[in-house]
């Protein structure tokens, strides 16, 4: 039976959770122009660096109502979404409405009313679910004495307003609404206290960072960082070091943030003050990227390049360092600028058992991992403060935790993989249905929850199976080798091949294959299509029965690997050549100076005798650096002269021999120290060697004085010798 290939079903979408936040900003008499410019920056702070563009953001000027014709709250933005750049750019716009009051116009400080309008907008219609979030920016005290409307006694109206806030802080935690104070200057730091701790104080799973507090700074000039830090954790987020520097004018400084490995969405908010300044944005690759648009795989969207503050929303973002390069103009007065990013990992879990179907008593092994929109992630720096759990539920038991880890201990399968295991027994008493629920919570990730449903086996279910695929790099078009084993102890069945939680780029050989009674394997493959990214891909390959029950499944761990250009190839096959050539050529040089040293004749000597025994007539020393022989005559006067290329010729020989030829052409007897040979025309030729003294002196010349000529080294030297 032939299957045809089947396609991975993907995972749902993993996008950042949406947020409604309303932004209510002091409007009161003791603020100075400067504090009110502060005020505004923060509000454009987090219009603009928002992650999601699902969410909604309004913003809220208030004083105090004190007579006829005033409003204690201004409704400077209404609430607006920030889907696109427009959406931002009009809210940061309207933040410039922001006003300090005067008198005529309520300038007194009013949080009740404040509180109370943000609470009417939480409570529109919502179809998305947003987590509510408040931001209160105050620099002093609750003062509504001049406002008539909290009773007619001026001494009792703060503590009307104040029993009007605390209504208003019990409607905000039935209705999930946090509430972050952020006050400067005189603030009444135990009043804001009380503004965090009567909302929603429980947004990110418990997680202490993200529990509504009130922060009081100094001045205003602390407000930004402080507010920003504040919306960051409110929405679960993670944020980097603001980095500051001075831009003089017509000057550019550059600024880098960094964006960690688990970020799946990300602002660059960048505090320009003037907007004048020019802002461009490099990732970690050092491509400058555009202000709208997608490269490669992210998506961005720039928004406030006209106003003081502006920032770069991107989806996917490249991890690593980001460097940020701001331009000053002509005529722009130094300005202190900075830049920080805010992020998150809208993260999802993938959990596997290791038998999908036990009975009673048996023992599981849990396994949970964590995946960005683009992959596995196995980095256990990237891991670092993530809380990896588990517990288990069903019916006849109480629920029960699962304590995981990535130790390389115990069902764990590697240390530092990202794979968190744990095992547990399926209690005695357990029926029915059975249930695992993975979560994974932290700094900067939007918490998953992650159910796993299956059921106890029964005595009808007589089939196991186990799923078998290693981990693999692979180019795109690559396949890798995996087997179903399959214990089969009722009538023959046709099992289902599934790949589930994989991208779409991803599939497999097969739909299923028919499993007879017994034991048996069955092979597949998994295949990467030619259009896939580079990465690590996830996914889980199941076996099914025919009930449609998961008997068996594997996770899915492949890295793919761009192939390497031809360009490349051919620059790293140069540069081994180079690499070998570096490691030989010492070695080739130096064996090839032993063998020019072994066959060089410049150490000899030759004499020329009437007789053996008699002195010589005549001596002739080898020539230096001329190769391995040298040719020689001998004269009328019965001298041996030296010629080039006629006469005889003289070579060495194996061992001490030293080798000659006539003019002829003919070989003579060899020639040794100590032993003339004849030669055609009557005479004899000796012949010393300085190599065979060695230098020690030992040895007596063949014939004539001890030294027949001086040397001052051990050999003399010959061409080439320089290079070693």
């Amino acid at each position: 039976m032939v299957f045809q290939p089947t396609a991975a079903q993907a995972a749902p979408p993993s996008d950042v959770k949406p947020v409604r936040v309303v932004i209510l900003v002091d409007e009161s008499g003791s603020l100075s122009g400067q504090d009110v410019s502060r005020e505004r920056a923060a509000a454009q702070l987090i219009a603009l660096s928002e992650l999601s563009p699902q969410s909604q953001v309004a913003v809220v000027g208030f004083g105090s109502s004190n007579g006829p014709g005033q409003s204690a709250v201004d409704l400077v933005c209404p609430l607006t979404g920030v889907q696109t750049a427009q959406d931002r750019e009009s809210l940061s716009r309207c933040v410039d409405k922001l006003r300090r009051r005067e008198a005529g116009d309520g300038n007194d400080t009013d949080h009740a009313a404040a509180l109370q309008q943000a609470l009417e907008i939480m409570n529109g219609p919502d179809d998305q679910q947003r987590a509510k979030i408040v931001f209160l920016l105050t620099d002093g005290v609750l003062d509504v004495r001049n406002s008539p409307q909290y009773g007619a006694d001026a001494q009792a109206r703060n503590d009307n307003a104040r029993k009007q806030i605390d209504d208003s802080l019990g409607e905000a935690e039935r209705g999930r609404v946090q509430i972050w104070p952020l006050g400067f200057g005189s603030a009444d730091k135990a009043g804001l206290d009380a503004f965090a701790a009567g909302g929603w104080r429980e947004p990110c799973g418990g997680q202490e960072s993200a529990t509504p507090r009130a922060r009081v700074v100094a001045t205003s000039a602390d407000v930004e960082r402080s507010l920003l830090e504040a919306f960051a954790y409110a929405r679960c987020a993670g944020i980097g070091e603001s980095v500051t520097d001075s831009l003089a004018t017509g000057e550019t400084v550059n600024l880098k943030v960094n964006i960690p490995i688990i970020a799946t969405d990300g602002s660059i908010v960048v505090v320009k003050r003037d907007r004048r300044i020019q802002v461009a944005y490099f990732d970690p690759e050092g491509r400058q990227v555009p202000k709208q648009g997608e490269q490669n795989e992210s998506t961005f969207q720039a928004a406030g390049e006209a106003g003081p503050v502006e920032s770069l929303r991107i989806r996917n973002p490249l991890p690593g360092e980001w460097r940020i390069q701001l331009t000053s103009q002509p005529g722009v007065s130094r300005q202190d600028v900075s830049a920080t990013v805010v992020w998150q990992g809208a993260l999802r879990s993938s959990i596997s058992l290791s038998n999908p179907r036990p009975r009673p008593g048996e023992q599981v092994t849990v396994r949970l991992r964590l995946q960005t929109r683009t992959g596995v992630i196995s980095d256990p720096a990237a891991l670092e403060g993530l809380s990896f759990t588990a517990r288990m539920s069903g019916d006849g038991f109480q629920e029960a935790p699962v304590d995981l880890a990535d130790s390389g201990a115990g069902p764990d399968r590697a240390a530092g993989d990202g794979e968190y295991s744990g095992q547990v027994v399926i209690p005695a008493t357990a029926t029915g249905a059975l249930s695992f629920l993975g979560r994974v919570t932290g700094p900067g990730v939007a918490g998953d929850e992650r159910p796993y449903a299956t059921r106890i086996a029964g005595p009808a279910d007589r089939l196991r199976a186990k799923v078998r695929l290693d981990s693999a790099t692979v180019e795109p078009g690559g396949e890798i080798s995996g087997a179903a084993s399959v214990t089969n102890d009722a009538e023959p069945a046709r099992l289902a091949l599934r790949l589930v939680e994989a991208p779409g780029t991803v599939s497999l050989s097969a739909q299923g294959f028919q499993a007879p009674a017994g034991a048996s394997e069955h092979a597949f493959r998994l295949r990467v299509g030619s259009d896939a990214a580079e990465g690590p891909v996830g996914g889980l390959v199941q076996v099914l029965d025919p009930a449609g029950q998961v008997v068996a499944e594997e996770f899915v761990d492949v890295t793919v690997q761009l192939p390497t250009p031809l360009w490349q190839r051919a620059l790293q096959a140069l540069l081994i050549l180079l690499a070998v050539v570096a490691v030989a050529l010492p070695f080739l040089l130096a064996k090839r100076r032993a063998r020019r040293r072994a066959a060089d004749p410049s150490e000899l000597t030759l004499h020329l005798y009437e007789r053996p025994g008699e002195p010589y007539v005549s001596r002739l020393q080898a020539p230096l650096g001329e190769g391995p022989e040298f040719t020689f005559d001998i004269s009328g006067g019965g001298l041996l002269v030296r010629t080039y290329g006629t006469g005889y010729l003289v070579r060495r020989g194996q061992g001490r021999a030293v080798l000659v030829r006539d003019p002829s052409g003919r070989e003579l007897d060899p020639l040794f120290p100590g032993q003339p040979i004849a030669l055609p025309n009557g005479l004899f030729l000796g012949v010393d060697d300085g190599r065979a003294r060695g230098g020690s002196g030992t040895e007596q010349p063949a014939y004539g004085a001890r030294e027949p000529y001086q040397q001052s080294r051990s050999h003399r030297p010959m061409p080439g010798d320089d290079l070693l």
